[in-house]
Protein backbone atom coordinates (compact mmCIF):
# COMPACT_ATOMS: atom_id res chain seq x y z
CA UNK A 1 0.00 0.00 0.00
CA UNK A 2 1.68 3.17 -1.22
CA UNK A 3 1.67 6.07 1.25
CA UNK A 4 3.14 9.57 1.53
CA UNK A 5 5.79 8.09 3.81
CA UNK A 6 6.82 5.69 1.03
CA UNK A 7 7.13 8.59 -1.40
CA UNK A 8 9.69 10.20 0.92
CA UNK A 9 11.35 6.84 1.73
CA UNK A 10 10.40 7.03 5.41
CA UNK A 11 8.69 4.92 8.03
CA UNK A 12 5.46 6.17 9.59
CA UNK A 13 7.18 7.01 12.88
CA UNK A 14 9.71 9.35 11.22
CA UNK A 15 10.40 12.57 13.13
CA UNK A 16 9.66 16.04 11.76
CA UNK A 17 13.40 16.57 11.19
CA UNK A 18 13.65 13.33 9.23
CA UNK A 19 10.70 14.37 7.06
CA UNK A 20 12.37 17.68 6.31
CA UNK A 21 15.74 16.08 5.55
CA UNK A 22 14.19 13.48 3.24
CA UNK A 23 12.26 16.16 1.35
CA UNK A 24 15.31 18.36 0.86
CA UNK A 25 17.35 15.46 -0.46
CA UNK A 26 14.67 14.34 -2.91
CA UNK A 27 13.79 17.87 -3.94
CA UNK A 28 17.39 18.58 -4.92
CA UNK A 29 17.48 15.35 -6.90
CA UNK A 30 14.23 15.84 -8.83
CA UNK A 31 13.99 19.64 -9.05
CA UNK A 32 13.00 20.80 -12.57
CA UNK A 33 16.15 22.92 -12.80
CA UNK A 34 18.29 19.76 -12.79
CA UNK A 35 15.80 17.54 -14.64
CA UNK A 36 14.94 19.58 -17.68
CA UNK A 37 12.98 17.71 -20.35
CA UNK A 38 12.50 14.87 -17.90
CA UNK A 39 8.77 14.36 -17.40
CA UNK A 40 9.31 11.50 -14.96
CA UNK A 41 11.55 13.68 -12.79
CA UNK A 42 9.03 16.51 -12.85
CA UNK A 43 6.23 14.17 -11.80
CA UNK A 44 8.38 12.76 -9.00
CA UNK A 45 9.14 16.31 -7.76
CA UNK A 46 5.42 17.07 -7.61
CA UNK A 47 4.74 13.90 -5.63
CA UNK A 48 7.56 14.65 -3.18
CA UNK A 49 6.36 18.24 -2.72
CA UNK A 50 2.77 17.16 -2.10
CA UNK A 51 3.88 14.51 0.39
CA UNK A 52 5.99 17.03 2.30
CA UNK A 53 3.20 19.61 2.37
CA UNK A 54 1.02 17.12 4.25
CA UNK A 55 3.61 15.52 6.52
CA UNK A 56 5.26 18.81 7.51
CA UNK A 57 1.97 20.17 8.86
CA UNK A 58 1.26 18.54 12.27
CA UNK A 59 -2.53 18.79 11.92
CA UNK A 60 -2.56 17.55 8.34
CA UNK A 61 -0.21 14.70 9.24
CA UNK A 62 -2.38 13.65 12.20
CA UNK A 63 -5.45 13.58 9.96
CA UNK A 64 -3.55 11.59 7.33
CA UNK A 65 -2.34 9.07 9.93
CA UNK A 66 -5.93 8.56 11.07
CA UNK A 67 -6.95 7.96 7.46
CA UNK A 68 -4.19 5.36 7.13
CA UNK A 69 -5.53 3.52 10.15
CA UNK A 70 -9.02 3.44 8.62
CA UNK A 71 -7.57 2.37 5.28
CA UNK A 72 -5.64 -0.49 6.89
CA UNK A 73 -8.75 -1.61 8.78
CA UNK A 74 -10.75 -1.65 5.55
CA UNK A 75 -8.02 -3.62 3.76
CA UNK A 76 -8.02 -6.15 6.58
CA UNK A 77 -11.80 -6.46 6.39
CA UNK A 78 -11.60 -7.09 2.64
CA UNK A 79 -8.93 -9.76 3.13
CA UNK A 80 -11.15 -11.60 5.59
CA UNK A 81 -14.05 -11.35 3.14
CA UNK A 82 -11.93 -12.88 0.38
CA UNK A 83 -10.75 -15.60 2.72
CA UNK A 84 -14.30 -16.56 3.64
CA UNK A 85 -15.30 -16.68 -0.02
CA UNK A 86 -12.33 -18.89 -0.90
CA UNK A 87 -12.85 -21.06 2.21
CA UNK A 88 -9.17 -20.79 3.13
CA UNK A 89 -7.31 -20.68 6.42
CA UNK A 90 -4.69 -18.38 5.01
CA UNK A 91 -6.47 -15.12 4.25
CA UNK A 92 -3.84 -13.10 2.40
CA UNK A 93 -2.38 -15.63 -0.03
CA UNK A 94 -5.68 -17.29 -0.85
CA UNK A 95 -7.43 -13.97 -1.42
CA UNK A 96 -4.70 -12.85 -3.81
CA UNK A 97 -4.64 -16.16 -5.66
CA UNK A 98 -8.42 -16.29 -6.04
CA UNK A 99 -8.80 -12.65 -7.16
CA UNK A 100 -6.04 -12.87 -9.76
CA UNK A 101 -7.18 -16.30 -10.95
CA UNK A 102 -10.61 -14.84 -11.61
CA UNK A 103 -9.10 -12.12 -13.81
CA UNK A 104 -6.37 -14.09 -15.55
CA UNK A 105 -7.84 -17.58 -16.11
CA UNK A 106 -10.07 -16.37 -18.94
CA UNK A 107 -7.03 -16.05 -21.23
CA UNK A 108 -5.77 -19.02 -23.26
CA UNK A 109 -2.71 -20.53 -21.51
CA UNK A 110 -0.66 -20.98 -24.68
CA UNK A 111 -1.35 -17.43 -25.80
CA UNK A 112 -0.22 -16.17 -22.42
CA UNK A 113 2.99 -18.18 -22.64
CA UNK A 114 3.74 -16.90 -26.14
CA UNK A 115 3.07 -13.31 -25.12
CA UNK A 116 5.44 -13.46 -22.15
CA UNK A 117 8.18 -15.15 -24.19
CA UNK A 118 7.90 -12.45 -26.84
CA UNK A 119 8.10 -9.62 -24.32
CA UNK A 120 11.01 -10.84 -22.22
CA UNK A 121 14.10 -8.71 -21.67
CA UNK A 122 17.36 -9.26 -19.79
CA UNK A 123 17.23 -10.63 -16.27
CA UNK A 124 18.48 -8.90 -13.13
CA UNK A 125 21.97 -10.43 -13.27
CA UNK A 126 23.73 -7.68 -15.20
CA UNK A 127 27.27 -7.23 -13.93
CA UNK A 128 27.30 -10.46 -11.91
CA UNK A 129 28.73 -13.86 -12.76
CA UNK A 130 26.06 -16.57 -13.00
CA UNK A 131 26.68 -19.64 -10.91
CA UNK A 132 26.59 -23.18 -12.26
CA UNK A 133 23.14 -24.84 -12.44
CA UNK A 134 21.91 -26.40 -9.27
CA UNK A 135 18.77 -28.31 -8.37
CA UNK A 136 16.16 -26.20 -6.59
CA UNK A 137 12.68 -26.92 -5.33
CA UNK A 138 10.67 -25.38 -8.19
CA UNK A 139 8.05 -27.18 -10.31
CA UNK A 140 8.64 -27.75 -14.03
CA UNK A 141 6.71 -25.74 -16.60
CA UNK A 142 4.42 -28.67 -17.38
CA UNK A 143 3.72 -29.35 -13.73
CA UNK A 144 3.05 -25.68 -13.03
CA UNK A 145 0.69 -25.51 -15.99
CA UNK A 146 -1.32 -28.54 -14.87
CA UNK A 147 -1.48 -27.39 -11.26
CA UNK A 148 -2.28 -23.80 -12.19
CA UNK A 149 -5.44 -24.67 -14.12
CA UNK A 150 -7.48 -25.20 -10.98
CA UNK A 151 -8.81 -22.47 -8.74
CA UNK A 152 -7.10 -22.07 -5.38
CA UNK A 153 -4.09 -24.24 -6.22
CA UNK A 154 -2.08 -22.20 -3.72
CA UNK A 155 1.49 -21.04 -3.39
CA UNK A 156 4.73 -22.81 -4.34
CA UNK A 157 7.98 -22.63 -2.39
CA UNK A 158 11.19 -21.85 -4.27
CA UNK A 159 14.09 -23.10 -2.14
CA UNK A 160 17.65 -22.49 -3.31
CA UNK A 161 19.75 -24.62 -0.98
CA UNK A 162 23.07 -23.61 -2.48
CA UNK A 163 22.57 -19.90 -1.85
CA UNK A 164 20.47 -20.38 1.32
CA UNK A 165 17.35 -18.42 0.43
CA UNK A 166 13.71 -19.22 -0.22
CA UNK A 167 10.43 -17.57 -1.10
CA UNK A 168 6.86 -18.42 -2.04
CA UNK A 169 4.99 -17.35 -5.17
CA UNK A 170 1.32 -17.83 -6.28
CA UNK A 171 1.06 -20.77 -8.66
CA UNK A 172 -2.40 -19.57 -9.72
CA UNK A 173 -0.83 -16.42 -11.14
CA UNK A 174 2.69 -17.35 -12.30
CA UNK A 175 1.81 -20.66 -13.92
CA UNK A 176 4.58 -20.92 -16.54
CA UNK A 177 8.29 -21.56 -16.16
CA UNK A 178 9.24 -19.70 -19.34
CA UNK A 179 13.06 -19.54 -19.27
CA UNK A 180 15.71 -19.34 -20.46
CA UNK A 181 16.81 -20.39 -17.01
CA UNK A 182 19.18 -22.61 -15.08
CA UNK A 183 19.22 -23.96 -11.57
CA UNK A 184 19.78 -20.51 -10.08
CA UNK A 185 17.68 -18.36 -12.39
CA UNK A 186 13.91 -18.84 -12.76
CA UNK A 187 11.64 -16.71 -14.96
CA UNK A 188 7.93 -17.29 -14.48
CA UNK A 189 5.11 -15.84 -16.57
CA UNK A 190 1.52 -15.02 -15.68
CA UNK A 191 -1.45 -16.63 -17.40
CA UNK A 192 -2.32 -13.53 -19.43
CA UNK A 193 1.30 -12.93 -20.48
CA UNK A 194 1.39 -9.44 -18.97
CA UNK A 195 3.42 -10.08 -15.81
CA UNK A 196 6.59 -11.98 -14.95
CA UNK A 197 8.50 -13.01 -11.86
CA UNK A 198 12.27 -13.47 -11.96
CA UNK A 199 14.14 -15.22 -9.14
CA UNK A 200 17.93 -15.18 -9.31
CA UNK A 201 21.17 -16.04 -7.55
CA UNK A 202 24.79 -15.51 -8.60
CA UNK A 203 28.37 -15.40 -7.45
CA UNK A 204 29.64 -11.82 -7.25
CA UNK A 205 32.86 -12.76 -8.99
CA UNK A 206 33.74 -9.20 -10.07
CA UNK A 207 33.40 -7.75 -6.56
CA UNK A 208 30.57 -5.35 -7.34
CA UNK A 209 29.42 -3.41 -4.28
CA UNK A 210 25.76 -3.15 -3.33
CA UNK A 211 25.73 0.58 -4.11
CA UNK A 212 27.31 0.01 -7.54
CA UNK A 213 24.87 -2.76 -8.38
CA UNK A 214 21.90 -0.67 -7.26
CA UNK A 215 23.07 2.29 -9.33
CA UNK A 216 23.55 0.11 -12.43
CA UNK A 217 20.03 -1.32 -12.05
CA UNK A 218 18.53 2.17 -11.85
CA UNK A 219 20.51 3.53 -14.80
CA UNK A 220 20.36 0.52 -17.12
CA UNK A 221 16.96 -1.02 -16.41
CA UNK A 222 14.80 1.72 -14.89
CA UNK A 223 15.67 4.77 -16.99
CA UNK A 224 12.83 7.27 -16.84
CA UNK A 225 11.06 5.36 -14.07
CA UNK A 226 9.15 7.08 -11.27
CA UNK A 227 10.22 5.47 -7.98
CA UNK A 228 7.92 5.39 -4.98
CA UNK A 229 9.92 3.13 -2.65
CA UNK A 230 13.74 2.84 -2.74
CA UNK A 231 15.09 1.83 0.69
CA UNK A 232 18.74 0.78 0.92
CA UNK A 233 20.18 -1.08 3.88
CA UNK A 234 23.57 -2.57 4.68
CA UNK A 235 23.06 -5.83 2.80
CA UNK A 236 20.01 -5.25 0.60
CA UNK A 237 17.93 -2.75 -1.35
CA UNK A 238 14.44 -2.46 -2.85
CA UNK A 239 13.38 -0.66 -6.04
CA UNK A 240 9.68 -0.05 -6.59
CA UNK A 241 7.80 2.23 -8.96
CA UNK A 242 6.39 2.63 -12.46
CA UNK A 243 8.01 2.79 -15.87
CA UNK A 244 5.55 3.79 -18.54
CA UNK A 245 2.60 1.39 -18.42
CA UNK A 246 4.55 -1.12 -16.32
CA UNK A 247 5.08 -1.27 -12.57
CA UNK A 248 7.89 -3.14 -10.83
CA UNK A 249 9.14 -4.33 -7.46
CA UNK A 250 12.68 -5.66 -7.05
CA UNK A 251 14.49 -6.81 -3.93
CA UNK A 252 18.20 -7.70 -3.95
CA UNK A 253 20.36 -9.13 -1.14
CA UNK A 254 24.16 -9.27 -0.92
CA UNK A 255 25.29 -12.23 1.21
CA UNK A 256 28.49 -14.01 2.23
CA UNK A 257 30.41 -10.76 2.73
CA UNK A 258 29.19 -9.51 -0.67
CA UNK A 259 30.42 -12.66 -2.45
CA UNK A 260 26.93 -13.70 -3.56
CA UNK A 261 23.85 -11.88 -4.85
CA UNK A 262 20.30 -13.14 -4.82
CA UNK A 263 16.77 -11.78 -4.92
CA UNK A 264 13.66 -11.44 -7.06
CA UNK A 265 11.83 -9.03 -9.35
CA UNK A 266 8.19 -8.77 -10.39
CA UNK A 267 7.05 -6.68 -13.39
CA UNK A 268 3.35 -6.18 -14.06
CA UNK A 269 0.84 -3.77 -15.68
CA UNK A 270 0.49 -0.54 -13.74
CA UNK A 271 -3.27 -0.78 -14.29
CA UNK A 272 -3.33 -3.94 -12.14
CA UNK A 273 -1.18 -2.53 -9.37
CA UNK A 274 -3.84 -2.86 -6.67
CA UNK A 275 -3.72 -6.64 -7.02
CA UNK A 276 -0.04 -7.12 -7.77
CA UNK A 277 1.02 -4.92 -4.86
CA UNK A 278 -0.62 -7.53 -2.64
CA UNK A 279 1.21 -10.31 -4.47
CA UNK A 280 4.55 -8.49 -4.08
CA UNK A 281 3.86 -7.90 -0.41
CA UNK A 282 3.11 -11.58 0.21
CA UNK A 283 6.22 -12.72 -1.71
CA UNK A 284 8.29 -10.21 0.22
CA UNK A 285 7.01 -11.53 3.55
CA UNK A 286 7.90 -15.10 2.56
CA UNK A 287 11.42 -14.21 1.34
CA UNK A 288 13.91 -15.65 3.82
CA UNK A 289 17.69 -15.94 3.71
CA UNK A 290 20.51 -16.67 6.11
CA UNK A 291 24.28 -16.48 6.40
CA UNK A 292 25.64 -19.60 8.03
CA UNK A 293 27.75 -22.64 7.35
CA UNK A 294 26.70 -22.78 3.71
CA UNK A 295 27.95 -19.26 3.24
CA UNK A 296 31.35 -20.35 4.59
CA UNK A 297 31.22 -23.35 2.25
CA UNK A 298 30.61 -21.07 -0.74
CA UNK A 299 33.52 -18.82 0.23
CA UNK A 300 35.85 -21.84 0.48
CA UNK A 301 34.58 -23.14 -2.85
CA UNK A 302 35.20 -19.80 -4.57
CA UNK A 303 38.69 -19.51 -3.09
CA UNK A 304 39.54 -23.02 -4.28
CA UNK A 305 38.25 -22.19 -7.76
CA UNK A 306 40.40 -19.05 -7.90
CA UNK A 307 43.52 -21.00 -6.88
CA UNK A 308 42.94 -23.45 -9.73
CA UNK A 309 42.93 -20.59 -12.19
Amino acid sequence: MRTLYHILGLSQDASREQVKAAFRSLARRFHPDVNRRNDAGEQRFKEVSQAYATLADPDARAAYDRALVCRAAEAQRQRWTFAATAASTFALTTAIGFALWWILVTREPEQARASVLAGMGRGPLTGAQRAAPEEVNVPTAAAATRAGRGKGSGWVTYNNVRFSFALKYPRDVFAYDIGPSDGNVRILGSRDGLAKLQIFAADNGVGTTLAQYRRSRIEQHYAGAVFDFVPQRKFEFVLSGTQGEKAFYERVTFACNNRTIHGWQIVFPASQRTLYDLVADAINRSYTHKIGSRCSDRVSENNARQRLH
